[in-house]
């Protein structure tokens, strides 16, 4: 299976700071032996995958996340879902998707929202997400991947901690994050849907993973899950059966659109 290749900031064998435009192969760190660029610069931003809008993956926002802890905690969560589903694609061989999976919220997501961060007292974990990328690319033993997976994993938590005060009651915001991750899980199976590249199924995969353990946050903050939530939930699971991409997709993205939206509305009700 191909997945297309983004480029994004150092994996903690370089970070390439104030580079020029173009950097030439030949330039570049190497990585197994061959040029670090040359492997995952292979494509740019903008294709097909759900970024820019097209699926799950766009919408974090360091002007909203510095003040609404449902921004700031979702792109906690789209991180998260990054490395669940690189595990579990490390786990079933695919390393290079792996790799890739862990390095793309660092200069997707992370760079960005440094900056928010630091204001808000949470302790760096950029050297530990390029930790885990660089092991899964050198194909590491699992136990070592999954130790790093795990820190940045923590990390993530204590992150969430930090988020900035809003109105919303607890359950709100849970309320919230749940309905953001099961409407991100759904868009991105369209968008995978739509052809038959690997990423996109992977990126949904890892939303999936994320809105499972977001109606777990939902229960702790005293509210029971609606059945619409939990609908939703079980056809993502049938959606998404495993990290590798099924041959034939099981479900109708249609579907799981109209099973979003309709948790969406009930969540929204959550006070």
């Amino acid at each position: 299976m191909q997945i297309r290749h983004r480029l994004w900031l150092g994996i903690g064998l370089s970070v390439v700071a104030s580079a020029a435009p173009m950097l030439s192969a030949t330039a570049s760190p190497t990585l197994d032996g061959a040029p670090l660029l040359m492997q995952l610069a292979q494509g740019g931003e903008g294709g097909e995958g759900g970024e820019g809008g097209e699926g799950g993956e766009a919408g974090v926002s360091p002007e909203a996340a510095a003040k609404d802890p449902v921004a700031f905690i979702s792109a906690l969560d789209v991180t998260a879902a990054h490395y669940h589903a690189g595990l579990k694609a490390f786990e079933e061989g695919e390393t290079q998707a792996a790799g890739e999976m862990f390095a793309h919220p660092i200069s997707e997501i992370y760079v960005d929202l440094e900056p928010v961060f630091k204001a808000q007292g949470v302790t760096p974990f950029q050297a530990q997400m390029e930790k885990a990328s660089e092991l899964a690319l050198n194909k590491a033993p699992l136990p070592e991947v999954k130790k790093a997976v795990k820190a940045v994993l923590d990390a993530l938590e204590a992150a969430a901690g930090r988020a900035p005060a809003g109105t919303a009651s607890p359950a709100q915001v849970q309320a919230k994050l749940l309905a953001d991750m099961i409407d991100r899980g759904a868009r991105q199976y369209r968008t995978a849907a739509a052809g038959t590249a690997f990423e996109p199924y992977l990126d949904g995969y890892g939303f999936a993973i994320a809105a499972k353990q977001r109606l777990a946050g939902l229960t702790k903050a005293g509210k029971s899950a609606p059945a619409e939530a939990t609908q939703a939930i079980s056809l993502l699971e049938k959606a998404y059966p495993t990290a590798k991409r099924p041959a034939t997709l099981p479900v109708k993205p249609e579907d799981l659109l109209v099973a979003a939206s309709k948790a969406q509305l009930t969540l929204s009700r959550i006070r």
